[in-house]
């Protein structure tokens, strides 16, 4: 589901594509200074309102910004004329001014064919640029026209630019466009395009080298619609709640509630206790949402401050300050040993009303919290969820015997794993030879007589081995992608990417295993055996029925004789 509106609003993160090809995040606030670095600055209020996806120019001078018309966009992508270049054939259409391939003059083959230009015999060198670093820096510095007079120098600078292919001149081009030229793009901040951002800023450990092809694999595996409820397990930093939210439609708060008028901020503030509390008495809801589970005393979520949420301080406005349930392993399996969950005091009514302001409305913060935190743990105790999501760095077998049980019969469960090894380990833990074991190991411990907490209902949470009954079709996934560059007549894979862990995807579905011991009856023979006993049966009866007719034929023909 899309995000509210199609235009930048204010105080919102925002998506900028630099000339170089670099993304940068940025948040857009009313009356303020944006800069990027050595491509210049501009006021903010010259997006604010604005279509998202257009491309603009940083005028000299923080005179503002220019917007880019698509053609010429395309023209300099596609290979057109150099920037700046006023004639009509840069002008016009970008496929009949690109690729209008230039041929070497007089040169032909022995049939007669011209011959293409090639770089065989190009020399291109440092001292094939005519200008030095200082005029280079001083152009910098004086050149205008948002850095296009500062590459038509450069262009014409060069004593061997007469001897480049069209191809290879389009390369210098873009070349030199992408670290002179004060131009970006903006685009909308979604899961995919901070996917995409996060390799270029953090650790890829932080985020297990998670990347969109693994989030919509695990999306996809896990069945994720409108109106369900998911369990998650996320260390990603928020990632993957990040693109069950955005799946769910639950990412982003309504412009009208996320950034509202100035001349309302002094009675919002004057209201927003009354208007929190009322939140607060608002019963949570049963679809449509999200159970975060995680180990440390508050959530990791710092990648959904990109989408206007602090899991410190959560904005009511925004639908993940419902939709969005935590709780940490310790409320799960030991919840009588977590303080949070022992509930506060009882006081009658005289004995509040007698209290101070202060200590009162502390009183009713306190029950306000233990009420939340006990709903959501007992709903989640109690299961019965569509899916289980899993990237950690935890021991996931450990984790999968504590969730799986919580999933409701046909639920899907899924894991993300930078390794393959931790994959194979979990579809070996699933797999029917152990289902087998498990179930023979059940009956011979119910015949002996010594059936305990050991026979499938092992409570042990020491023990990491999960019960294989639980689970059917465990399968391990495997997604590449591969980025080709696609230009006419130049579409090949990209020769340059960033390496790391591949990431294996373990799925499998929840089954209701029969309680009790399980008799086969009968001969269980397989349809082959039986289709032949049945045409054997059926030919002998045919031969017996046929038996009494020749003999009264034969009786018969032997009379007259």
């Amino acid at each position: 589901m899309p995000p509210y509106g199609d235009r930048i609003l204010p105080n919102t993160h925002v998506l900028l594509r630099l000339p170089s090809g670099v993304p940068k995040i940025l948040r857009i606030s009313p009356d303020t200074t944006i800069s990027l670095g050595k491509f210049g600055t501009f006021p903010s209020n010259a997006l604010l309102h604005r279509p998202y996806n257009l491309t603009y120019d940083i005028l000299d001078n923080n005179a503002g910004l220019r917007v880019v018309p698509s053609e010429e966009v395309t023209r300099d992508i596609l290979g057109g004329g150099v920037p700046g270049d006023t004639t009509p054939a840069a002008t016009g259409n970008a496929d009949e001014s690109h690729y209008d391939l230039s041929y070497a003059n007089g040169a032909t083959t022995p049939g007669g064919e011209e011959v293409m230009r090639t770089n065989r015999l190009t020399v291109d060198n440092a001292s094939s640029q005519t200008l030095s670093w200082e005029e280079i820096e001083e152009l910098k510095k004086t050149a205008g026209n948002s850095g296009k007079d500062l590459i038509q120098k450069l262009l014409a600078g060069h004593n061997a630019i007469d001897q480049k292919t069209p191809f290879s001149l389009q390369k210098y081009t873009l070349r030199k466009a992408s670290k002179f030229l004060r131009r970006f793009s903006v685009h909308r901040l979604t899961v995919s395009a901070l996917t995409d951002y996060l390799p270029t800023t953090k650790e890829p450990y932080k985020f297990l080298e998670m990347r969109n092809h693994h989030l919509a694999l695990i999306l996809s595996l896990a069945n994720i619609v409108y109106g369900g409820r998911y369990l998650v397990i996320d260390e990603t930093g928020g990632l993957l709640v990040a693109a069950l939210a955005e799946r769910l439609g639950i990412l982003s708060a309504p412009p009208a509630l996320s950034s509202p008028p100035d001349d309302a901020a002094a009675d919002e503030a004057a209201t927003e206790p009354e208007q929190k509390k009322r939140k607060l008495d608002t019963p949570p809801p049963s679809r449509n949402t999200i159970t975060l589970i995680h180990a440390n005393e508050q959530p990791n979520l710092s990648l959904l401050t990109n989408f206007d949420y602090d899991a410190n301080t959560p904005p009511a406005s925004h639908p993940l300050y419902t939709h969005l349930k935590t709780l940490t392993w310790l409320q799960l399996l030991a919840p009588s040993e977590d303080l949070t969950l022992i509930p506060p005091p009882t006081c009658t009514s005289e004995e509040l009303a007698a209290l101070k302001p202060g200590k009162r409305s502390a009183y009713y913060r306190k029950l306000r919290r233990w009420q939340k935190v006990s709903t959501t743990v007992a709903d989640a105790r109690e299961g019965g969820y569509d899916a289980v999501l899993v990237a950690a760095h935890i021991s996931v077998p450990g984790v999968l015997k504590a969730v799986v049980p919580l999933v409701k019969g046909s639920g899907q469960v899924v894991v993300y794993t930078p390794s393959l090894e931790q994959a194979t380990e979990l579809s070996d833990l699933y797999s029917s030879v152990r289902r087998t074991a498990w179930i023979q190991k059940n009956n011979s411990d119910t015949q002996s007589n010594n059936t305990s907490e050991n026979g499938g209902k092992n409570e042990d949470w020491n023990d990491e081995i999960p019960d294989p009954t639980q689970m059917l079709a465990p399968t391990v996934h495997r997604v590449n992608m591969r980025q080709y560059q696609v230009l006419p007549g130049r579409t090949h894979p990209v020769m340059t990417s960033r390496g790391g862990a591949e990431g294996f995807v373990f799925h499998g579905t929840r089954v209701l295993p029969v309680t009790g011991k399980v008799d086969a009856r009968g001969a269980f023979a397989s349809q082959k055996k039986k289709r032949k006993v049945a045409t054997e049966t059926a030919e002998g009866d045919n031969a017996d029925a046929a038996a009494p007719e020749s003999s009264d034929v034969a009786s018969a023909t032997a009379t007259p004789a």
